[in-house]
């Protein structure tokens, strides 16, 4: 086929396509290990990396750069959240001591509909910010978006604008 598109089937454009998306895997992946570290590298985190790319390509987002970058964004909330979680559930297996006036604190897990919800804030804050922005700054925004989850606030929107303002006033 030598790169031309077959008329019948499309097949180089179905390879060009798959191609970018591995492509914006690799990038993501990659830079999710450089932040994360090695611990991160297992089968349920590269499937859920892909899953997003595929989905972000379905949803007609076509160019790599913002594929890996959209994806990075959303897998790095995920494993936020699991972190999170999981400082909660120890917390939760630890008595704390509390004044007999005061509840315990109870640890929160974030639904599905959360999770999107956080990614989604923290794609929207990513969309106002230069192209090459540190990931000491997705780290921060990511945390407060996560803070700011974890007290109530599961609008998208709200999430974004509260952490870009915390980001802001830092």
């Amino acid at each position: 086929m030598d790169g031309k598109i077959d008329q019948n089937s499309g097949a180089a454009a179905v390879d060009a396509t798959t191609a970018a998306l591995a492509r914006a895997f690799d990038s993501a992946w990659e830079r999710f290990i450089e932040i994360e570290g090695s611990r991160v590298d297992n089968e349920d985190n590269r499937k859920r990396l892909a899953a997003r790319i595929v989905a972000l390509a379905r949803a007609g987002e076509t160019d790599e750069d913002t594929l890996a970058q959209s994806a990075l964004i959303h897998l790095c909330v995920l494993e936020e959240a699991t972190r999170l979680g999981s400082k909660l559930k120890t917390a939760a297996a630890e008595p704390l001591p509390s004044p007999p006036s005061e509840p315990a604190a109870t640890p929160q897990a974030f639904s599905p509909q959360v999770v999107a919800a956080m990614s989604e804030a923290l794609e929207r804050c990513v969309e106002t910010l230069p192209l090459q922005t540190p990931s000491r700054v997705l780290q921060f925004l990511s945390d407060r978006i996560l803070e700011d989850a974890s007290r109530g606030e599961h609008d998208p929107q709200r999430l974004s604008e509260l952490a870009l303002e915390a980001l802001r006033t830092r």
